[in-house]
């Protein structure tokens, strides 16, 4: 899950709960990583924009909802990589090693 990549992109408090809970409760959080994801990646760099493909709908289904997840989770999964790749180690943090693995973390620059 990459919540630690979501919280620091997003210059959030704490986790997105949108994982357990009342459906309702989950679909208000995806609504809120939804509009992060639309309004603040953009402003980004490297900057991305998906107002033209993503999802502006959320579904209030457990199975629609498990199923945007993914989406979400893989459109998060390939930003954190460009960012690295954009930023290296320069604005990333890097925990765990090689061996038994790690996560990458990015740093946004205010």
């Amino acid at each position: 899950m990459p919540h630690p990549a979501i919280v620091n992109l997003f210059g959030l408090e704490r986790i997105l709960k949108y994982k357990k809970g009342r459906i309702s409760d989950r679909c208000l959080e995806f609504i809120k990583l939804q509009n992060y994801i639309l309004e603040i990646l953009p402003s980004l760099s490297p900057p991305l924009s998906l107002i033209d493909s993503f999802p502006l709908e959320i579904p209030t289904t457990c199975a629609a909802l498990k199923e945007i997840e993914s989406k979400f989770y893989s459109l998060i999964c390939a930003y954190v990589a460009a960012y690295w790749w954009f930023w290296e180690i320069q604005s990333n943090l890097a925990l765990g090693d090689l061996t038994t693995g790690y996560i990458v973390i990015p740093v946004v620059k205010n």
